[in-house]
């Protein structure tokens, strides 16, 4: 039985998939222990400068300069761990990870997305074919590839990974999100008439931000249209949403606060971007709001729909579409029951299915399938989804 898990790297420890990360290996009966030095944190806002070439040099210099202390860490922890995991924004550490582990320990990677579709396929930093490009694809083949056990957050994001980076598919598995306890509170919808419509994120292409104030226009006013977070596209969907009555911009709120925020809104946005990262993932704000116990309206992709049925728990809309969106908006403000009946079943759902210890059941369950407790690194098992 393993007993004690190495949380290793320059990860940001108040994104929300580190955060749950951590919170269900310690669901699942390990024993945490830290080895991290603070980098990614530093800058919240990755505009497209901070993958030019200047830049990335700096990035670099800066974890040359990170990973002494992650070093001397290890050698403070590392022999009590059994088992080494790396999270989001890992990828360099994974690399590091596993000339630690030589073969000792087996070596958990749990990415949530790859460089090559956020740099390439989503943000579009690189082009395609670019040295920029290839360099991501290495980089994605080679921590996909030397990691014991993957886990995916769906089953077609696991899909990817294996088509596009090579992956044994014995060494994946889907372990679906969720969300934290803190939006488990939330406060029950109130009836009567819809008020507020809320959106918050990163202004990034899978938000689909864009496609949100289209709508907003759509929609003439007749409810209050809530933005909140910064990011690279803020600038152009601010200009587009001028002169539309009750739009409303927020900048970032701490997260603790985000439960207070969806208790407000009688509607939560997820993401309407269309791209092919935009199909795979269910995001955060999905899980967080449905927690939250609101109707969320998203876009129709089949990475939701391997967890939310439309009309039930979710409402789902096309694409990039802001006629569809502002429709399903407007169906929903309408129909006081009907939000009720989508939020409590969402909630129900999450509780269910996706509370703490159930998704440290799944943990353990899917790293003894595959890794077992032997620390020869050994893969074991065949595929399964969780």
């Amino acid at each position: 039985m393993i007993e004690s898990a190495c949380l290793f790297g320059t990860y940001a420890r108040q994104h929300s998939a580190n955060r749950l990360l951590r919170a269900t290996l310690e669901a699942a009966g390990y024993v945490v222990l830290e080895c991290h030095a603070p980098l990614w944190e530093q800058t919240r806002d990755k505009l497209p400068g901070f993958f030019g070439p200047l830049s990335l040099a700096g990035r670099a210099l800066d974890y040359a300069r990170a990973l002494p202390r992650l070093l001397a860490r290890w050698r403070a922890v590392g022999r009590e761990a059994r088992l080494l995991v790396v999270g989001f924004n890992g990828q360099l550490d994974l690399l590091v990870a596993r000339r630690l582990a030589r073969g000792r320990i087996p070596v958990l990677f749990v990415p949530l997305v790859t460089v090559t579709e956020t740099l390439v396929e989503d943000r579009r930093v690189y082009a395609p074919g670019s040295l920029g490009a290839r360099f991501a694809h290495w980089l994605d083949c080679a921590t996909l590839g030397s990691a014991d056990l993957v886990l995916a957050d769906t089953e077609e994001h696991r899909a990817y990974m294996c088509d596009t980076f090579g992956v044994d598919p014995v060494r994946t598995r889907t372990l679906y999100l969720g969300a934290e306890s803190l939006f488990y509170g939330t406060p029950p919808l109130e009836e009567g008439p819809a008020r507020s419509v809320l959106f918050y994120g990163q202004y990034v292409a899978l938000h689909g931000a864009c496609t949100i104030v289209d709508a907003a226009r759509r929609l003439g006013g007749r409810l209050q249209i809530i933005l909140v977070g910064t990011g690279p596209d803020r600038p152009r969907v601010e200009a587009q949403a001028r002169g539309i009555p009750n739009v409303r911009f927020v900048d970032w709120v701490p997260y603790e606060q985000l439960p207070a925020w969806i208790g407000r809104a009688d509607v939560c946005l997820g993401v309407f971007g269309a791209s092919r990262k935009a199909a795979m993932v269910i995001p955060n704000k999905v899980y967080q709001a449905a927690a939250g116990g609101r109707p969320v309206v998203s876009a129709d992709t089949p990475g939701v729909r391997e967890v939310f049925q439309h009309g039930e728990t979710i409402w789902l809309t096309p694409a990039a579409d802001g006629a569809r969106l502002a429709e399903a908006i407007s169906a929903l403000a309408l129909d006081g029951p009907r939000r009720q009946a989508i939020g409590c079943a969402a909630r129900a759902l999450m509780h269910d299915r996706f509370n703490e210890k159930r998704q440290g059941e799944r943990l353990r369950g899917l790293i003894e399938e595959t890794i077992g407790t032997a620390s020869d690194g050994k893969v074991r098992g065949g595929g399964a989804r969780a």
